[in-house]
């Protein structure tokens, strides 16, 4: 299921440019500026969540990698007692009726879950000053909430508004996205879609959308038409009761139902709340484009575990992950991937544990997002036969002498299509990997059968020793990233036209490739969702090299400060040139390779480089190689 469209409460609160913004503070700077803080009780936090709270509102990144800061305040106190904690804006001057302060909040403990008053002062910020209690919430949400008051009362005035904290002995509130702004009195929006994008002829496409009401006025009627190939269905709704920053879904009446193969353009849009015109229409429309087959393409569904040593309920993922392999192999293609132990790749464990909620999780074609690995066979089998419009395909080759292996993805659509969203993704895994000390041992939280049966980790101690664990599945890279190679797919194709990728890979000593797997998969960069991948042995594939055998030299390696490249392979591209962790993170960026002659020699610098091991990548249009070095 696709979501589209989705102007997530946060672009709908920053983003509408008819809108008024007196004031507004995501905390993204890090910094609690233009607000102050004020610590009104004076209490000692608790030292089990002063690394995050306290002694008073602070900001607070929760993103495990990138940015999500929120104001974050807390009432657990060493020794108990009620919070008294303020976070107060900066003056604001109040001109419209229609003005509103809008935030989210939310408090992560269902079981301690802290309130808090809003306040207004029509002098200062002194805490005395703050006389008006506009809101009292006794026990805020435990998921993001958003909340809005108005402040058309201060027409005229100048204010200070201010959140207090006032809680006894609970956990944590955290509040993001304060906006102070002037509202439209008629204003929906669509704020997501939800429809099935690969479908086959005759099928009927249900439209479920999700109007989200922007404005101060309830909203009770509207209309939501679709259009495909000049034909409009309008869908009236009444009784719909929808107040300010509310939303609802609407499933129109009529769904969608494209008799024949193609691929299909929809317009949606949403009309009339009210009765009356909607103040601000840029926000009520879109387009969905559909693609519809019926011709039954093989199919393989890709298995995506998030997983860790560290983690002693991961040993269910591997117990699911090896069941897969057992008894799916003819569809399931596994991939373990590894987070803050030794097998972790930062390319592939950044982006996956962003997107799950927990550990064991995983997706399945990523359509199937962060469920648990009990539910990775069900998944399997439910999108096993979901009819897709495209076909993948690897094959693969490694050369002994310089360990460098090259594979190839080649694929195609059933049907014509143009703007294509798709991208081709490159994977190596092994089998049997081992290694000793602690961080490869596997915590294990079924030992002693204290949890129950889990395949026979019931029998092991926690943790089960290095020496006892074999890892299998384990992503080694990745290539095009998490989220696809761009451009690596044509945007208009024709009806089983092949498009190709290729990618190259210099294993590491450590590393065997008679255990290893390369698997390439086609996702929809609009979707998110995967189509369809295959794999293949690492080796005894056969294949095509990238670059032919001597035509590439990188002198000399190790070393520790310049190497010199040389290259004879005529090609009419640029080669991109970048440097790479092992690990996948990028360290630089190099200048390009003209090959419009047949050779060319470069000089590079690594001096910079901490010493480790490295590669050199060279990518050539939808080709890639990679050459390692080592700098001293």
């Amino acid at each position: 299921m696709r979501r589209i469209f989705t102007l997530l409460l946060l672009g709908a609160l920053f983003t509408q440019t008819n809108a008024q913004v007196l004031f507004q503070q995501d905390f993204e700077s890090g910094s609690i500026e233009p607000m102050t803080a004020v610590d009104g009780d004076g209490k000692t936090v608790d030292s089990n969540i002063s690394g995050i709270a306290g002694p008073t509102w602070r900001v607070y990144n929760r993103a495990a990698s990138g940015s999500d800061r929120w104001a974050v305040s807390t009432s657990w106190y060493n020794p108990v007692g009620q919070a008294d904690d303020w976070l107060i804006s900066p003056p604001i001057e109040i001109e419209d009726s229609l003005t509103y302060l809008i935030w989210r909040a939310f408090t992560p403990d269902a079981s301690y879950r802290d309130g808090y008053q809003v306040r207004v002062s029509t002098s200062d910020n002194e805490l005395g000053s703050f006389t008006d209690l506009i809101l009292n919430v006794p026990a805020e949400e435990t998921s993001p909430k958003t909340r809005a008051v108005s402040l058309g009362d201060y027409a005229g005035q100048t204010i200070y508004f201010a959140f207090r904290n006032n809680s006894n002995d609970k956990f944590l509130l955290y509040v993001d996205d304060i906006v102070v702004k002037v509202l439209k009195r008629t204003d929906v929006s669509i704020q997501s879609v939800s429809y099935e994008k690969y479908n086959t002829a005759g099928a009927p496409i249900p439209l479920k959308l999700t109007v989200f009401n922007s404005g101060v006025e309830t909203i009770d009627e509207l209309s939501f038409s679709w259009t495909s190939d000049g034909q409009t269905y309008t869908g009236s709704y009444s009784g719909l009761n929808l107040k300010i920053f509310e939303s609802l879904e609407l499933t129109h009446e009529v769904p969608f139902a494209p008799a024949e193969d193609g691929q299909y353009v929809l317009d949606l849009s949403l009309e009339d709340p009210n009765g009356i015109e909607d103040e601000d229409p840029d926000d009520n429309s879109g387009t969905l484009k559909f693609y519809i087959s019926s011709s039954p393409l093989p199919k393989k569904v890709i298995v995506e575990e998030a997983t860790g040593t560290w983690c002693g309920w991961c040993p269910r993922g591997t117990v699911n992950m090896d069941l897969l392999a057992a008894n799916h192999a003819d569809v399931a293609i596994p991939i373990a991937v590894h987070n803050n132990d030794p097998m972790a790749i930062a390319a592939y464990d950044g982006p996956l544990s962003a997107s799950v909620g927990g550990y064991p999780s995983g997706h399945v074609d990523r359509k199937r997002a962060d469920i648990d690995p009990s539910q990775f066979i069900s998944a399997v089998n439910n999108l096993r036969d979901r009819v897709v419009p495209a076909f993948v395909e690897v094959d693969a080759s490694f050369d002994e002498t310089t360990r460098l292996a090259t594979f190839t993805g080649r694929g195609y659509l059933a049907i014509p299509t143009n703007g294509n969203e798709l991208r081709f993704v490159g994977v190596i895994t092994e089998d049997g990997v081992k290694g000793t000390g602690a961080a490869w041992a596997q915590v294990n939280y079924y030992a002693n059968g204290q949890n129950g049966i889990m395949g026979g980790y019931e029998n092991y101690p926690d943790p089960v020793p290095a020496s006892e664990m074999v890892y299998n599945y384990v992503a080694r890279a990745i290539f095009g990233g998490y989220f696809g190679m761009a451009n690596s797919v044509p945007d208009t194709l024709e009806a089983f036209e092949e498009f190709t990728v290729e990618f190259s890979y210099a294993v590491p000593a450590n590393y065997k490739p008679e255990n290893m797997k390369a698997i390439v998969f086609l996702l929809d960069e609009e979707t998110g969702e995967i189509l369809n991948g295959a794999s293949t042995e690492l080796t005894g594939s056969v294949g095509v090299p990238l670059i032919p055998q001597g035509s590439f030299a990188l002198y000399p390696n190790p070393t520790s400060d310049y190497m010199n490249l040389t290259l004879d392979y005529q090609t009419d591209a640029r080669i991109s040139m970048r440097i790479y962790t092992v690990n996948g993170a990028l360290v630089k960026d190099l200048n390009y390779v003209d090959l419009s002659d047949g050779k060319a020699q470069e000089q590079i610098n690594v001096a910079d480089l901490q010493p480790g091991m490295y590669l050199l990548e060279l990518r050539n249009k939808n080709a890639v190689t990679a050459l390692p070095f080592t700098k001293l």
